[in-house]
């Protein structure tokens, strides 16, 4: 029976600032690896409530298969914990932040650092499903906002840190996010249509009449953005 083989090209392993060496990135850096490490996990916390020590995670990207024993020496250089491989970069490199993990609490993105060329801004592409769904979002707030210039909806976008509609809006659906801005700068310039009127007075009466914002919206098929817009008309 041949013997299992336990060698793989990606391997993580956490450092502890507690108990590295003060220059463990310099160490890492001599071995001549492709590796990355994550923002200071300083507020997870275990099943009962404690907050667990602060600890990076490290991934060691290898252009060959490695072998346990390998990788274990280069864990021991940094007082680390024996290393684990893994055949899922994608999931670990997201879980550096808690991409995926939204009951955990959420690293920033760009505190993921990338040492030795590196490279995981694959890893965070959004599927074309994500994307569709995201710009979905992106023209309903257009929409609600009247927004009516590409650069004041990118200034939102960076303003607020949203990245994932700043890539959207400059990799994937421009042409499209350009058109529909151009429409609501359009629309504004034009005498507000009947349709448009009408709503504005049912969305008064049925608030008179007690209804919610939520309620209202149900009713006529519109947002709750677009009614509290109505409301202070």
């Amino acid at each position: 029976m041949s013997k299992k083989d336990d060698r793989a090209r990606t391997w993580t392993f956490i450092v502890y600032p507690e108990s590295a060496p003060q220059n463990w990135r310099e160490l890492l850096d001599e071995y001549h690896v492709s590796w990355v490490e994550s923002p200071l996990h300083d507020k997870d916390v275990n099943p009962d409530g404690t907050v667990k020590k602060p600890h990076w995670h490290i991934i060691l990207l290898f252009d060959g298969n490695k072998s346990y024993e390998q990788v274990k020496e280069i864990s021991d250089s940094l007082n680390a914990p024996v290393p684990q491989k893994t055949a899922n970069t994608k999931g670990l490199v997201r879980y550096l932040i808690h991409k995926d993990n939204p009951e955990k609490y959420q690293y920033k993105r760009e505190e993921i650092v990338c040492h030795g060329g590196a490279e995981i801004e694959q890893y965070f592409e959004m599927s074309s499903s994500s994307r569709e769904r995201v710009l979905w979002d992106i023209m309903q707030f257009i929409r609600d906002e009247e927004i009516t210039s590409y650069s004041a909806f990118i200034g939102y976008c960076q303003d607020t840190d949203n990245r994932e509609w700043f890539s959207i809006a400059t990799r994937y659906y421009t042409l499209a996010i350009r058109t529909l801005i151009d429409s609501v700068y359009q629309d504004q310039r034009e005498p507000k249509s009947n349709v448009v009127a009408d709503n504005i007075g049912k969305v008064k009466e049925l608030s008179e009449k007690g209804y919610s914002q939520r309620k209202i919206a149900d009713t006529l098929g519109i947002s709750k953005t677009t009614v509290a817009r109505y409301l202070n008309k």
